[in-house]
């Protein structure tokens, strides 16, 4: 062999070993994440303090005074007038529906659920 093709030989190998060492970090650094690996679930701590001063007597009255103004109320309008939520705001509306002894009833406006003052 020559020096010529001995230099060729190893210039060959050292590109070889060079490309195969540039692709294989590719490869890690493109498919190797060892953090994925490891999951870890925690239960996430959310605590929601409702600060509302009113009571439901209150709220109720509040709900009155506005039906003898307007013809019905929604529960988005309630929702904002005293605070609550709109899932309790519903279950509200809804008990005071419910209740016999209270002035509302629950009627279907199109395809709302409103509420209205009874007319005794």
């Amino acid at each position: 062999m020559t020096s010529n093709s001995k230099i060729r030989i190893a210039t060959m190998a050292i590109i070889l070993t060079l490309a195969c060492g540039t692709a294989d970090a590719q490869r890690l650094h493109r498919h190797h994440h060892p953090h994925a690996l490891i999951t870890v679930v925690e239960k996430p701590s959310i605590t929601v303090h409702l600060k509302n001063e009113l009571n439901q007597k209150e709220r109720f009255a509040i709900a009155v005074a506005y039906l003898k103004e307007h013809k019905y109320i929604t529960v988005n309008k309630y929702a904002k007038m005293t605070g609550l939520t709109k899932a309790t705001a519903k279950a509200e509306l809804d008990s005071f529906a419910a209740d016999k002894n209270r002035p509302i009833s629950a009627v279907t406006k199109g395809k709302k659920r409103v509420y209205v003052i009874n007319n005794k």
